[in-house]
Protein backbone atom coordinates (compact mmCIF):
# COMPACT_ATOMS: atom_id res chain seq x y z
CA UNK A 1 0.00 0.00 0.00
CA UNK A 2 1.32 3.86 -1.02
CA UNK A 3 -0.71 6.40 1.34
CA UNK A 4 -0.39 10.05 -0.05
CA UNK A 5 -1.28 12.87 1.59
CA UNK A 6 -1.63 16.12 -0.33
CA UNK A 7 -0.41 18.94 2.41
CA UNK A 8 -2.47 22.22 1.78
CA UNK A 9 0.50 24.29 -0.18
CA UNK A 10 -1.76 26.82 -1.35
CA UNK A 11 -1.36 26.67 -5.30
CA UNK A 12 1.48 24.39 -5.05
CA UNK A 13 2.26 20.91 -3.89
CA UNK A 14 3.77 19.07 -0.63
CA UNK A 15 3.21 15.60 -1.01
CA UNK A 16 3.97 13.18 2.07
CA UNK A 17 4.29 10.10 1.04
CA UNK A 18 4.80 6.55 3.21
CA UNK A 19 4.43 3.14 2.41
CA UNK A 20 5.64 -0.32 4.49
CA UNK A 21 7.89 -2.51 3.78
CA UNK A 22 8.73 -5.84 5.87
CA UNK A 23 6.68 -3.80 8.75
CA UNK A 24 8.79 -0.80 8.66
CA UNK A 25 7.25 2.30 7.49
CA UNK A 26 8.84 4.54 5.10
CA UNK A 27 8.61 8.09 3.68
CA UNK A 28 8.78 9.85 0.82
CA UNK A 29 8.31 13.79 0.77
CA UNK A 30 7.82 15.42 -3.16
CA UNK A 31 7.70 19.38 -2.87
CA UNK A 32 6.99 21.73 -0.28
CA UNK A 33 4.92 24.44 -1.58
CA UNK A 34 5.10 27.83 -0.70
CA UNK A 35 7.51 28.72 2.12
CA UNK A 36 5.93 30.02 5.28
CA UNK A 37 6.11 33.39 6.45
CA UNK A 38 9.58 35.35 7.83
CA UNK A 39 11.53 32.25 5.83
CA UNK A 40 9.17 29.68 7.94
CA UNK A 41 8.21 26.03 7.16
CA UNK A 42 4.40 26.59 5.52
CA UNK A 43 1.92 25.66 7.43
CA UNK A 44 1.12 22.35 6.13
CA UNK A 45 4.38 20.61 6.38
CA UNK A 46 4.88 21.86 9.80
CA UNK A 47 1.61 20.82 11.61
CA UNK A 48 2.60 16.94 9.48
CA UNK A 49 6.14 16.91 11.25
CA UNK A 50 4.06 17.93 14.73
CA UNK A 51 2.28 14.46 14.07
CA UNK A 52 5.21 12.83 13.80
CA UNK A 53 7.21 11.28 16.33
CA UNK A 54 11.11 12.90 16.47
CA UNK A 55 11.86 9.32 15.92
CA UNK A 56 9.63 9.05 12.60
CA UNK A 57 11.22 11.97 10.62
CA UNK A 58 13.51 10.05 8.39
CA UNK A 59 13.15 10.00 4.75
CA UNK A 60 14.36 7.58 2.07
CA UNK A 61 13.75 10.06 -0.05
CA UNK A 62 12.84 14.17 -0.73
CA UNK A 63 12.52 15.09 -4.42
CA UNK A 64 12.12 18.71 -5.49
CA UNK A 65 10.59 18.79 -9.16
CA UNK A 66 11.14 21.65 -10.28
CA UNK A 67 12.31 25.14 -9.33
CA UNK A 68 9.05 26.54 -9.30
CA UNK A 69 8.22 28.48 -5.88
CA UNK A 70 5.40 26.30 -5.43
CA UNK A 71 7.08 23.37 -5.30
CA UNK A 72 10.40 24.56 -3.84
CA UNK A 73 9.77 27.36 -1.49
CA UNK A 74 8.75 25.25 1.49
CA UNK A 75 11.87 22.56 0.92
CA UNK A 76 14.63 25.60 1.89
CA UNK A 77 13.20 26.30 5.68
CA UNK A 78 12.86 22.50 5.58
CA UNK A 79 17.00 22.35 5.13
CA UNK A 80 17.78 25.45 6.76
CA UNK A 81 16.12 24.95 9.84
CA UNK A 82 15.17 20.98 10.36
CA UNK A 83 12.67 19.93 12.62
CA UNK A 84 14.39 17.92 15.31
CA UNK A 85 15.06 14.14 14.06
CA UNK A 86 14.81 15.08 9.96
CA UNK A 87 17.22 13.49 7.57
CA UNK A 88 17.20 12.52 4.12
CA UNK A 89 18.73 9.37 2.85
CA UNK A 90 18.68 10.93 -1.26
CA UNK A 91 17.49 13.90 -2.26
CA UNK A 92 16.78 14.74 -5.98
CA UNK A 93 16.87 18.26 -7.56
CA UNK A 94 18.15 19.78 -10.24
CA UNK A 95 20.10 22.67 -9.72
CA UNK A 96 23.44 24.78 -10.41
CA UNK A 97 25.60 21.95 -9.68
CA UNK A 98 24.06 19.61 -12.15
CA UNK A 99 23.31 22.05 -14.69
CA UNK A 100 25.86 24.64 -14.13
CA UNK A 101 28.88 22.77 -12.60
CA UNK A 102 30.65 25.64 -10.21
CA UNK A 103 28.93 28.21 -11.60
CA UNK A 104 25.76 29.51 -9.10
CA UNK A 105 22.60 30.61 -9.58
CA UNK A 106 20.55 32.83 -7.30
CA UNK A 107 16.88 33.69 -5.47
CA UNK A 108 15.54 30.09 -4.48
CA UNK A 109 17.41 27.39 -6.62
CA UNK A 110 20.14 29.30 -5.69
CA UNK A 111 19.03 29.07 -1.69
CA UNK A 112 18.22 25.11 -2.14
CA UNK A 113 21.56 24.15 -4.22
CA UNK A 114 23.28 25.89 -1.30
CA UNK A 115 21.69 23.73 1.82
CA UNK A 116 22.28 20.68 -0.04
CA UNK A 117 25.84 20.72 -0.68
CA UNK A 118 26.28 18.56 2.59
CA UNK A 119 23.46 16.48 2.00
CA UNK A 120 23.27 13.28 -0.26
CA UNK A 121 22.45 15.00 -3.26
CA UNK A 122 21.18 12.60 -6.11
CA UNK A 123 22.57 10.25 -4.86
CA UNK A 124 21.19 7.28 -7.09
CA UNK A 125 22.39 8.90 -10.00
CA UNK A 126 25.95 9.80 -8.48
CA UNK A 127 25.82 12.92 -8.09
CA UNK A 128 24.83 13.92 -11.66
CA UNK A 129 21.63 14.83 -13.10
CA UNK A 130 18.28 12.98 -12.52
CA UNK A 131 16.83 12.64 -16.07
CA UNK A 132 15.70 10.22 -18.68
CA UNK A 133 18.05 9.24 -21.63
CA UNK A 134 16.75 10.16 -25.17
CA UNK A 135 16.95 6.76 -25.43
CA UNK A 136 16.94 3.01 -24.19
CA UNK A 137 15.74 1.90 -21.00
CA UNK A 138 14.04 4.54 -18.45
CA UNK A 139 15.76 4.70 -15.00
CA UNK A 140 14.34 2.71 -12.55
CA UNK A 141 14.85 3.29 -8.61
CA UNK A 142 14.42 0.73 -5.70
CA UNK A 143 13.90 1.81 -2.65
CA UNK A 144 12.57 -0.40 -0.03
CA UNK A 145 9.25 -1.86 -1.09
CA UNK A 146 9.50 0.88 -3.56
CA UNK A 147 9.69 0.61 -7.37
CA UNK A 148 10.74 4.07 -9.06
CA UNK A 149 10.81 4.54 -12.96
CA UNK A 150 12.21 8.44 -13.68
CA UNK A 151 9.30 9.10 -16.48
CA UNK A 152 10.75 13.37 -17.07
CA UNK A 153 13.04 15.16 -17.63
CA UNK A 154 14.56 14.39 -20.79
CA UNK A 155 18.41 15.27 -20.93
CA UNK A 156 17.80 17.78 -23.74
CA UNK A 157 15.60 19.36 -21.57
CA UNK A 158 18.01 20.41 -18.60
CA UNK A 159 20.76 21.37 -21.75
CA UNK A 160 18.17 23.81 -22.65
CA UNK A 161 17.30 24.74 -18.97
CA UNK A 162 21.22 25.00 -17.77
CA UNK A 163 21.76 27.15 -20.73
CA UNK A 164 18.71 29.54 -19.75
CA UNK A 165 19.02 28.84 -15.73
CA UNK A 166 19.53 32.49 -14.99
CA UNK A 167 16.99 33.77 -16.94
CA UNK A 168 14.19 31.10 -15.64
CA UNK A 169 15.39 31.55 -11.78
CA UNK A 170 15.09 35.62 -12.13
CA UNK A 171 11.23 34.94 -13.82
CA UNK A 172 10.36 32.29 -11.51
CA UNK A 173 11.88 34.73 -8.81
CA UNK A 174 9.61 37.45 -9.78
CA UNK A 175 6.60 35.18 -9.84
CA UNK A 176 7.42 34.44 -6.30
CA UNK A 177 7.56 37.98 -4.93
CA UNK A 178 4.37 39.07 -6.62
CA UNK A 179 1.15 39.20 -4.62
CA UNK A 180 -1.45 36.77 -4.51
CA UNK A 181 -4.54 37.53 -6.43
CA UNK A 182 -7.59 37.42 -4.65
CA UNK A 183 -9.22 33.86 -5.75
CA UNK A 184 -11.90 35.49 -8.48
CA UNK A 185 -12.11 32.28 -10.56
CA UNK A 186 -14.09 34.24 -12.92
CA UNK A 187 -10.94 36.61 -13.07
CA UNK A 188 -8.23 33.92 -13.23
CA UNK A 189 -9.75 31.42 -15.58
CA UNK A 190 -9.75 33.66 -18.10
CA UNK A 191 -10.94 31.87 -21.26
CA UNK A 192 -12.88 29.22 -19.35
CA UNK A 193 -14.79 31.27 -17.55
CA UNK A 194 -18.75 31.33 -18.56
CA UNK A 195 -18.39 28.53 -21.47
CA UNK A 196 -20.49 25.59 -21.10
CA UNK A 197 -19.35 21.99 -20.11
CA UNK A 198 -20.13 21.23 -23.80
CA UNK A 199 -18.06 23.93 -24.91
CA UNK A 200 -15.64 22.89 -22.67
CA UNK A 201 -15.53 19.43 -23.57
CA UNK A 202 -14.36 20.63 -27.54
CA UNK A 203 -12.06 23.52 -26.63
CA UNK A 204 -8.83 22.62 -28.67
CA UNK A 205 -5.98 21.32 -26.97
CA UNK A 206 -2.90 24.15 -26.25
CA UNK A 207 0.66 22.95 -24.95
CA UNK A 208 2.64 23.82 -22.28
CA UNK A 209 5.89 25.76 -23.42
CA UNK A 210 7.09 26.19 -19.45
CA UNK A 211 11.09 25.46 -19.63
CA UNK A 212 10.71 24.89 -15.42
CA UNK A 213 8.05 22.80 -15.83
CA UNK A 214 9.68 20.52 -18.38
CA UNK A 215 12.44 19.98 -16.12
CA UNK A 216 9.97 18.55 -13.44
CA UNK A 217 11.23 15.47 -12.31
CA UNK A 218 8.20 12.59 -12.65
CA UNK A 219 7.89 9.75 -12.14
CA UNK A 220 6.12 6.45 -11.10
CA UNK A 221 5.89 4.66 -7.96
CA UNK A 222 5.16 0.90 -7.90
CA UNK A 223 4.66 -0.75 -4.67
CA UNK A 224 5.48 -4.50 -4.43
CA UNK A 225 1.71 -5.32 -2.91
CA UNK A 226 1.15 -3.89 -6.68
CA UNK A 227 -0.23 -0.63 -6.14
CA UNK A 228 0.75 1.94 -8.46
CA UNK A 229 0.61 6.04 -8.56
CA UNK A 230 1.97 8.50 -11.13
CA UNK A 231 3.54 11.93 -9.77
CA UNK A 232 3.31 13.99 -12.62
CA UNK A 233 4.74 17.13 -10.75
CA UNK A 234 4.30 20.03 -13.24
CA UNK A 235 5.93 17.61 -16.32
CA UNK A 236 4.52 18.59 -20.29
CA UNK A 237 1.79 16.02 -21.03
CA UNK A 238 3.78 15.20 -24.11
CA UNK A 239 7.16 14.11 -22.10
CA UNK A 240 4.93 11.98 -19.88
CA UNK A 241 3.56 10.51 -22.26
CA UNK A 242 6.72 9.14 -24.50
CA UNK A 243 7.91 7.94 -21.19
CA UNK A 244 5.01 5.83 -20.60
CA UNK A 245 5.05 4.78 -24.11
CA UNK A 246 8.66 3.24 -23.21
CA UNK A 247 7.79 1.33 -19.98
CA UNK A 248 8.95 -2.42 -19.99
CA UNK A 249 5.61 -4.73 -21.71
CA UNK A 250 3.19 -1.92 -22.59
CA UNK A 251 1.72 -2.80 -25.75
CA UNK A 252 1.46 -0.63 -28.33
CA UNK A 253 -1.63 1.88 -28.09
CA UNK A 254 -2.94 -0.09 -24.84
CA UNK A 255 -3.48 2.51 -21.57
CA UNK A 256 -1.10 1.88 -19.09
CA UNK A 257 -2.94 0.94 -15.61
CA UNK A 258 -2.49 3.50 -12.71
CA UNK A 259 -3.92 3.80 -9.45
CA UNK A 260 -3.37 7.26 -8.44
CA UNK A 261 -2.26 9.88 -10.86
CA UNK A 262 -1.29 13.23 -8.93
CA UNK A 263 -2.80 15.33 -11.66
CA UNK A 264 0.33 17.71 -14.00
CA UNK A 265 0.39 20.91 -13.28
CA UNK A 266 -2.41 21.27 -10.87
CA UNK A 267 -4.72 20.65 -13.19
CA UNK A 268 -3.91 23.09 -16.09
CA UNK A 269 -5.78 22.33 -19.59
CA UNK A 270 -2.03 22.64 -21.36
CA UNK A 271 -0.60 19.95 -19.20
CA UNK A 272 -3.33 17.48 -19.75
CA UNK A 273 -3.86 16.38 -23.07
CA UNK A 274 -6.18 13.95 -24.85
CA UNK A 275 -3.51 12.21 -26.35
CA UNK A 276 -1.71 11.69 -22.25
CA UNK A 277 -5.53 10.41 -21.45
CA UNK A 278 -5.53 8.15 -23.82
CA UNK A 279 -2.17 6.71 -22.85
CA UNK A 280 -3.41 5.83 -18.81
CA UNK A 281 -5.60 3.56 -17.81
CA UNK A 282 -6.72 5.85 -14.33
CA UNK A 283 -10.14 6.35 -12.13
CA UNK A 284 -8.78 8.34 -9.50
CA UNK A 285 -7.15 11.59 -10.23
CA UNK A 286 -5.57 13.61 -7.54
CA UNK A 287 -5.66 17.27 -7.77
CA UNK A 288 -3.48 19.62 -5.35
CA UNK A 289 -4.25 23.66 -5.73
CA UNK A 290 -5.97 26.25 -4.02
CA UNK A 291 -6.05 28.01 -7.19
CA UNK A 292 -5.84 31.72 -5.39
CA UNK A 293 -2.87 32.56 -7.94
CA UNK A 294 -3.62 30.69 -11.07
CA UNK A 295 -7.14 29.82 -10.72
CA UNK A 296 -6.40 25.96 -11.71
CA UNK A 297 -7.64 23.30 -11.74
CA UNK A 298 -9.05 24.74 -15.26
CA UNK A 299 -12.66 24.14 -15.84
CA UNK A 300 -11.40 22.70 -19.76
CA UNK A 301 -8.94 20.52 -17.91
CA UNK A 302 -11.22 18.74 -15.56
CA UNK A 303 -14.00 18.89 -18.78
CA UNK A 304 -11.39 16.86 -20.69
CA UNK A 305 -10.65 14.09 -18.36
CA UNK A 306 -13.98 13.56 -17.17
CA UNK A 307 -15.30 13.09 -20.99
CA UNK A 308 -11.93 10.93 -21.65
CA UNK A 309 -11.97 8.56 -18.50
CA UNK A 310 -14.48 6.10 -17.43
CA UNK A 311 -16.54 7.32 -14.32
CA UNK A 312 -13.42 8.84 -12.97
CA UNK A 313 -13.26 10.11 -9.11
CA UNK A 314 -11.54 13.80 -8.62
CA UNK A 315 -9.67 14.23 -5.18
CA UNK A 316 -8.77 17.67 -4.32
CA UNK A 317 -7.07 19.05 -1.35
CA UNK A 318 -9.02 22.27 -1.31
CA UNK A 319 -12.61 23.14 -1.17
CA UNK A 320 -12.03 26.63 -2.75
CA UNK A 321 -13.64 28.98 -5.38
CA UNK A 322 -11.95 26.95 -8.29
CA UNK A 323 -12.90 23.52 -7.37
CA UNK A 324 -16.29 24.32 -5.80
CA UNK A 325 -18.29 23.94 -9.33
CA UNK A 326 -17.32 19.98 -9.23
CA UNK A 327 -18.95 19.48 -5.74
CA UNK A 328 -22.14 19.85 -7.72
CA UNK A 329 -24.26 16.81 -7.43
CA UNK A 330 -26.25 17.53 -9.98
CA UNK A 331 -23.27 18.10 -12.55
CA UNK A 332 -21.10 14.74 -11.36
CA UNK A 333 -24.26 13.23 -11.67
CA UNK A 334 -24.99 14.16 -15.14
CA UNK A 335 -21.11 14.25 -15.90
CA UNK A 336 -20.80 10.50 -14.49
CA UNK A 337 -17.74 11.43 -12.32
CA UNK A 338 -17.20 11.59 -8.66
CA UNK A 339 -15.82 14.60 -6.64
CA UNK A 340 -14.28 14.60 -3.18
CA UNK A 341 -13.29 17.45 -0.87
CA UNK A 342 -11.90 18.47 2.42
CA UNK A 343 -14.20 20.37 4.52
CA UNK A 344 -13.53 24.05 3.74
CA UNK A 345 -11.76 25.29 6.84
CA UNK A 346 -9.27 21.63 6.94
CA UNK A 347 -7.77 21.74 3.45
CA UNK A 348 -5.92 18.61 2.72
CA UNK A 349 -6.75 15.13 1.82
CA UNK A 350 -4.81 11.62 2.82
CA UNK A 351 -5.45 8.78 0.16
CA UNK A 352 -4.35 4.87 0.66
CA UNK A 353 -3.80 3.46 -2.33
CA UNK A 354 -4.28 -0.79 -1.95
CA UNK A 355 -4.82 -3.40 -3.86
CA UNK A 356 -5.94 -1.33 -6.91
CA UNK A 357 -8.66 0.77 -4.30
CA UNK A 358 -8.33 4.04 -3.54
CA UNK A 359 -9.87 5.02 -0.55
CA UNK A 360 -9.26 8.00 2.42
CA UNK A 361 -6.80 6.79 5.01
CA UNK A 362 -8.54 8.91 7.24
CA UNK A 363 -12.64 9.10 6.74
CA UNK A 364 -12.82 12.26 7.71
CA UNK A 365 -9.98 13.59 5.56
CA UNK A 366 -12.31 13.93 2.64
CA UNK A 367 -16.47 13.84 2.00
CA UNK A 368 -18.22 12.80 -1.51
CA UNK A 369 -20.74 15.05 -2.45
Amino acid sequence: MIRVEALPAQEGDCLWVEWTHQGRVHRMLVDGGRGGRGGTLPAGLAARFARRPVTERVFDLVVCTHLDADHIGGLIPLFRHPPEGFAAEDVWFNGDRQLLGDVLSYAQADALSRLLRDQPWNRWFAGRQVEVPDSGELPVVPLPGLRLTLLSPTSRTLVRLGRDWTREVARVERQRLAPTPEADPDVLRGGDAGLTWDELTDAPYQRDESLPNRSSIAFLAEHEDGSRVLFAADAHAETLRAGLRRLDGTPWGRPYRVDLCKVPHHGSSRNLSPLLLAQLDCRHWLFSTNGARFGHPDRRAVARLVERCERPTLWFNYLSPSTAEFACPELAAERGFTAVHPPEDRPGIDLTVSGGRVAPTDTTAGRAP
